[in-house]
């Protein structure tokens, strides 16, 4: 009967301590809700950012394309129904998988190349191809669609070939009539190579044709008639981008040479006509996927089938009379997993950080109120409760309570949290519930199993630790510098290669086991410290310092988790700061690496620009360039190799990126102005930077050696003065050069040298004016922009979540911390204002009350937040190596940037915060009578 009564004692707590409870209620809620819902954001921003991939990727890439080099004879009805049907028949045997991405397709079939023996205008080539919706995403701007003429091309099966010939000593046969094809040009393709609508050209097979070496093809003449000229309704739509043969000429040769590609739009009718010379054809099937239908779910089964399907990666690698599949996909997903791997690692520091603070404030709030509760349970004690009653009671209260709360947290959560359901959300909430129940059944231990001679006993003293306790908290303090240097030389994942990594949580928690062995290390020692102000202030005539000092040493639990949990937070939020500001100003330095300017106008093609920006609102300045992606390189004899060439004005560039990552520091060879005769011969070199990869074939170069490079159609000397194994702007070569503008205009003379290239230094909204520039003067150019490559890094929907996850784990850390101290006050509200009753009738003022809860709170927040910052620094610089932080980034050797001004407004924002909790638990606490907490216990 005693048992009964004393169980029921203790579940009577539940309605008397409402305010306790809810409490609890509310941390094991919130805990459970936030990580319940954070798997199913993070797969809504991996999902995001896998349809971000593939729509941001190049359609060629992201597009699969079947090709097949045969001849597929036509059938009556519609001409180019056999080859729809054979490439239908050709997607059936896709992966369900694949196919399940496929929003349409489309044929396009392309004949052998040709070439016009009198061009009108240069040399030009040409190939005739039918796309399927050419007609509907163009308009006619000249003449008509063509049409078939009814005019099959035969095949030259006499002894006369393409030209004429002899027939054995017989009289020549006479010329047959030429086969005719109606075709359909773009006005920009028209205008390149000088025809018009009505114009008829001859047109032979080109013998360098690849597809036409191996076989003797011979065809009767054969010409083409301009039917009409068209233009693209949007330049910029799908169906153009990666490939705009039916669009522009492809420009080869030189200046002086140039030598021109261009293809011709024909009519499907006149595929018969076509097929019947007996050529081969190049058919493809272009399968457009819908980046809407991708999930992050689906990337590993999806990598499996590509794999299986045999793809390649180019149409060079297209064997003949084999389907192949062309597609960049495999590379897509690839970038994706390793990306989102990476993000995964970054954004589990982010949740173990909040998860651990949340089981600190837990832990305060358990012991707290077991404390609150030690004269009734030492009551039920007293009356027969054993201990094993009292962890049941304790146990059926936890389940009730932080169970339940845990279930309402991730109800919530799965109801209202967007996202694809992630069976992580259930394990995490169940992790939440467990660690909520052991916390709170764990914190009655020590009363349910003290002897009961000994559960009115005050703290033993802080000196007087249990070598078991002592083994522990060295063991977590070893761990948690071997989890650092692990993660420092192992990285946040784990797998074997090839497979998908994975994050190790025991590495994750390096910041918060960090933080926890600091803390530890703390209250370890700064007892000692608190003792001795103690024993100086007891010297003083007044009470408030010694009686305030003497309250954290003899009553360190509130204290010393209070100062654990301010120590982790401080710990993490520093961190946070640390990581974050680095993967910023590493994404502003690899733009600029990338771009080597603020902008930089390209021309597309041959030839240079006569473009001058330098007078559009907002150019601070610019500096020309000329640049040639593969001029000869000699440094041996006989050495026949290539470079890339940059021919940069010195003065001009260094003005453009000076401040910015982008400055070059150019030799002073650079920075000199060309003098004496012969610029560019043996005798008076330009100096120039090499890569420190050189070219195939090059002698070892030192600085001082002379080579030659042909640049701007003239063979020149040159003097290596610096190597470098990059350069802003170059990215993605083997071996480049960069040599001075001003000395190779020196060496060419009174010869014009337009730039290819225009660097300029300006803010954001520059943009729109050099593209209104462009497209005033018509020039074929293209303007990159430093802010959209910034952009794309920052705004990626992977790397906004680690900035996102960040911020809101700092947050949540921060309100852990919040509610740590408050219910630390009010929870030990009782005891506080049973002191504060007896020293109000020594005499004890409201003003020395106040200065007594400073000074009982002053210690540990020093001893927390200044060490809690150095502490987060440090553990940034230990772990960056093995965060993969440049996966975010876009460049390697990312620096760690402390931002000090962010630091100090972390401190105040910090400290406003256990200000206000310090008040707001002070202000609560004193809502409890002096004469209701004399008669704590008593009852």
């Amino acid at each position: 009967m005693r048992s009964l009564s004393a169980a029921g004692l203790l579940l009577r707590r539940l309605r008397s301590e409402r305010g306790m409870i809810l409490l609890v209620v509310v941390l094991v809620a919130v805990t459970s809700f936030l990580f319940s819902a954070a798997p199913r954001l993070f797969n809504r921003v991996a999902d995001d950012a896998l349809r971000t991939a593939v729509h941001a990727a190049p359609v060629a890439q992201r597009n699969l394309t079947m090709r097949l080099t045969t001849s597929l004879q036509p059938r009556d009805g519609d001409a180019v129904a056999v080859v729809r049907d054979f490439g239908e028949g050709q997607a059936r045997q896709l992966p369900a998988a694949v196919r399940s991405l496929i929003l349409d397709w489309t044929v396009r079939v392309t004949t052998v190349r040709f070439i016009l023996p009198k061009p009108p205008s240069h040399e030009t080539h040409l190939w005739l191809a039918y796309q399927d919706g050419l007609t509907d995403g163009t308009r006619l701007v000249a003449g008509r669609w063509p049409v078939d003429l009814g005019m099959p091309l035969s095949p030259d099966l006499g002894d006369q070939g393409q030209g004429g010939g002899s027939n054995g000593g017989e009289e020549p046969r006479p010329e047959p009539e030429p086969a005719r094809i109606e075709v359909a040009l773009a006005r920009a393709e028209a205008t390149e190579i000088g025809v018009a609508v009505g114009d008829r050209l001859a047109v032979v097979l080109d013998r360098t044709d690849p597809q036409l070496t191996r076989t003797g093809y011979r065809i009767m003449p054969l010409e083409i008639e301009v039917a009409g000229l068209y233009e693209p309704l949007d330049p910029s739509a799908e169906m153009w981008q990666g490939d705009t043969r039916l669009l522009q000429v492809e420009q080869h040769g030189t200046d002086d040479f140039p030598i021109a590609f261009a293809t011709a739009y024909v009519a499907a009718e006149a595929y018969p006509d076509l097929w019947a010379s007996g050529l081969p054809f190049n058919y493809e099937w272009r399968f457009r996927v819908d980046p809407a239908r991708f999930e992050a779910d689906q990337v590993a089964g999806l990598q499996v089938e590509l794999r299986r399907m045999g793809l390649i990666s180019s149409a060079a690698a297209a064997p003949d009379d084999t389907v192949s599949i062309v597609t960049g996909l495999p590379g897509i997903l690839d970038r994706f997993v390793t990306a989102r791997a990476a993000s995964e690692a970054a954004l589990s520091i982010a949740a173990i950080g909040p998860l651990g603070l949340a089981g600190g404030a837990l832990a305060m709030t358990a012991i707290l109120l077991v404390r609150r509760r030690a004269g009734t349970l030492a009551l039920a004690r007293g009356r027969g409760a054993s201990g094993a009653l009292v962890l049941g009671t304790q146990l059926l209260e936890s389940i009730l309570v932080a169970g339940g709360a845990a279930v309402v947290g991730f109800v919530v959560a799965t109801a209202i949290v967007p996202g694809r359901p992630s069976p992580l959300s259930a394990e995490l909430g169940t992790v939440v519930a467990v660690v909520a129940i052991v916390v709170l059944v764990g914190a009655s231990w020590s009363i349910a199993r003290r002897p009961l001679g000994e559960l009115g006993r005050d703290d033993p003293p802080v000196l007087r630790v249990a070598p078991r306790r002592l083994v522990i908290e060295l063991a977590i303090v070893v761990i948690a510098v071997a989890a650092t240097l692990l993660l420092r030389q192992r990285g946040l994942t784990v797998g074997p290669a090839g497979s998908d990594a994975r994050v190790d949580p025991f590495l994750a928690s390096v910041p918060v086991l960090s933080g926890l062995a600091a803390g530890i290390v703390a209250l370890r020692f700064y007892p000692l410290p608190v003792r001795a102000l103690g024993w100086l202030a007891a010297r003083r005539r007044d009470l408030v310092p010694v009686l305030g000092l003497r309250t954290v040493g003899r009553h360190p639990a509130a204290a010393n988790l209070s100062l654990l949990v301010l120590l982790l937070t401080a710990a993490f939020g520093a961190f946070s700061s640390v990581i974050g500001t680095s993967v910023d100003r590493g994404q502003v330095t690899a733009s600029y690496l990338d771009i080597g300017a603020d902008y930089r106008l390209e021309r597309i093609g041959i030839g240079g620009m006569t473009l001058d920006p330098a007078g559009i609102a907002g150019v601070e300045a610019t500096a020309p360039g000329v640049v040639d992606p593969s001029a000869d390189f000699t440094s041996t004899t006989n050495q026949r190799a290539s470079t890339y060439v940059a021919a940069i004005d010195p003065l001009a560039y260094a003005e453009v990126t000076a401040g910015t990552p982008a400055a070059p520091g150019w030799p002073d060879a650079f920075l000199a102005a060309p003098s004496g005769a012969g610029v560019g011969t043996a005798e008076n070199p330009i100096p120039a930077l090499l890569s420190d990869r050189l070219p195939t074939g090059s002698a070892k170069l030192r600085i001082g050696d002379t080579f030659e490079m042909l640049v701007a159609r003239e063979t020149m000397t040159f003097q290596l003065v610096d190597q470098r194994a990059a350069f802003p702007g170059i990215v993605g070569l083997a071996t480049f050069a960069v040599v001075p503008l001003t000395w190779v205009r020196a060496a060419v003379g009174d010869r014009a040298m337009p730039p290819t290239v225009i660097w300029l230094r300006g803010p954001r909204d520059v943009g729109a004016g050099l593209t209104a520039l462009i497209d005033a003067e018509r020039e074929s150019a293209r303007v990159v922009s430093r802010h959209d490559a910034y952009a794309a890094l920052h705004d990626a929907p992977l790397v906004a979540a680690i900035g996102a996850g960040y911020g809101l784990a700092l947050l949540a850390a921060v309100i852990y911390m919040v509610l740590t101290i408050v219910g630390a006050l009010v929870l030990s509200a009782a005891g506080r204002t049973r002191d504060l009753a007896y020293l109000r009738t020594l005499g004890v003022s409201a003003r020395q009350a106040l200065a007594l809860t400073v000074l009982e709170h002053a210690p540990p927040v020093l001893l927390a937040l200044l060490p809690g910052i150095a502490l987060g620094i440090g553990v940034a610089i230990l772990a960056e190596p093995g965060m993969g932080l440049a996966t975010f980034v876009g460049a390697s050797g990312v620096p760690l940037v402390v931002d000090w001004p962010a630091l100090a407004a972390l401190i105040a924002a910090l400290l406003g915060a256990v200000v206000l909790a310090v008040a707001a638990g002070t202000w609560l606490a004193r809502r409890t009578s002096m004469a209701d907490a004399l008669r704590i216990g008593e009852d």
